[in-house]
């Protein structure tokens, strides 16, 4: 008989002994928690009780404006620059080398009126106004002759037609007396050869006449030629000498002393400096607008800030761009600017800011832009509570809008911005007295603690 298998026995103990310590290590981690649950609730449980305030709705402190609908007149602010309202390329008149060039004749000179810019050698049209006038004086003296020779042949026809008459009546008293028979023949065929001689000598008298006459108009006609070719000549004189046709600034100039000009050579270009315009834009809303009005002679005001300060000019409208430019838009217009004296001179090309009245816009009301939500609506307050009103945007005035709609006489728009607006919501105006906040309707009830601290105080 075998004994009993002992390793069996060994495997069983070691068995019951491992569920043991699991069962050991379960029940330790519960019963921590169990302990951590109960003294929680034991100090949550003793905690002193916190008195609560019941919610308080906020108040946002806002800034209001009166609405008074009036009518409106707003301003245009536009930008543009200055430009010449007189600009010449000035161009020589004469060829040849220049011998003297003014002191104001610099890029960025002045200059005024009259004063000398360029004056080229003058030799050769010197010497054509000599030869205009000698022709001229030669013309002259031969229509001279030619009136002498015609006065002349004048006198000779006057006498050759005596003789005509003279030689017809000795004709007809031969005729008469060849009849009687006291002529011969022969007599009478003399005295008529007498009569055909001088009657050719009067023809040949008459067609001289308009000969020399043809001769003198001739020589009118060319001594009228004459006469413009020494005008010419005598202007081509002048003009080796060119001026100034106007106060102006000089901008680029071309002329140097020994340079050989050609007829229609740029010199220098001038700009006026006593008319100045500017050329600013205007959309087609406001063009529209002023149009209805009246755009021309309207004035307009023109600030170019230089110095630190701007300087102000008054101007008005005189003219508009004969076309639109499809890449820019808007319509251009022209102002000429009337400066005063004791004012900076104007420049070309200065960027200057213009100010000009819109048409009146009756019943709106001015806001500024911050009170506008959206495009169509704006707060009033009512019983301190947001109210919306429908309005619409007609106009702007700087940064100030113009609105008409739904606003009454008196009310008082909402301008401070507020992201949550909307009807009802809360607001306090600005310098208006703020209401007191709520007070706890129970007072506080003190704590199981402070109960326990206070009992034993007492005791």
């Amino acid at each position: 008989m075998k004994p009993p298998d002992r390793t069996l026995g060994t495997r069983t103990a070691w068995t019951i002994g491992r569920v043991i310590g699991l069962i050991v290590k379960t029940a330790v981690p519960l019963a921590v928690l169990a302990a951590a649950f109960v003294g929680f609730k034991y100090f949550q449980g003793s905690k002193p009780v916190i008195p609560t305030r019941p919610p308080v709705e906020r108040a946002w402190t806002v800034e209001t404006l009166v609405a008074t609908p009036a009518a409106t007149r707003p301003s245009i602010t536009a930008y543009g620059t200055i430009v010449a309202g007189r600009k010449v390329a000035l161009r020589a008149l004469v060829a040849g080398e220049v011998v003297s060039v003014g002191d104001g004749l610099r890029e960025g000179g002045s200059v005024a009126a009259g004063d000398p810019l360029v004056e080229i050698d003058s030799f050769a049209y010197q010497g054509a106004v000599v030869e205009a006038t000698a022709n001229l004086n030669e013309a002259r003296a031969k229509l001279d002759e030619a009136k002498a020779r015609l006065r002349l042949e004048t006198t000779a026809l006057g006498r050759a037609r005596e003789q005509l008459e003279i030689a017809e009546r000795d004709l007809e008293r031969a005729d008469t007396l060849s009849k009687k028979g006291s002529m011969s023949a022969q007599a009478l065929d003399t005295r008529k050869m007498t009569v055909l001689q001088n009657r050719s000598a009067v023809e040949a008298g008459l067609s001289t006449l308009d000969i020399y006459t043809a001769q003198i108009a001739q020589l009118e006609a060319q001594i009228d030629r004459l006469d413009w070719k020494l005008n010419q000549a005598e202007r081509n004189l002048e003009d080796v000498r060119l001026e100034a046709p106007f106060d102006a600034y000089v901008g680029t100039v071309a002329a140097e002393v020994g340079k050989l000009l050609g007829v229609n050579d740029v010199v220098a270009t001038l700009y006026d400096r006593n008319r100045f315009d500017v050329r600013f834009a205007l959309t087609d809303a406001q063009y529209g607008r002023i149009l209805d009005e009246g755009l021309l002679d309207r004035p307009v005001e023109v600030r170019w800030h230089v110095g630190g300060r701007p300087q102000s000019y008054k101007a008005d409208i005189v003219r508009v761009a004969p076309e639109i430019e499809a890449q820019r838009g808007g319509v251009d217009i022209y102002a000429r600017i009337e400066p005063a004296e004791e004012q900076a001179p104007l420049r070309p090309g200065a960027f200057v800011e213009v100010l000009l009245q819109d048409k009146i816009h009756p019943n709106v009301v001015s806001l500024p832009a911050t009170a506008v939500y959206g495009t169509d609506r704006v707060y009033v307050i009512e019983d301190g509570r947001l109210a919306g009103r429908e309005i619409e945007i007609i106009g702007y005035d700087g940064s100030d809008v113009l609105v008409r709609g739904a606003l009454e006489d008196g009310e008082k728009v909402v301008v401070t911005r507020i992201t949550e607006a909307g009807d009802g919501l809360k607001v306090n105006e600005r310098g208006a007295e703020e209401a007191p906040a709520p007070q706890s309707e129970s007072p506080a009830k003190p704590s199981a603690r402070s109960e326990q601290g206070s009992a034993s105080r007492d005791g």
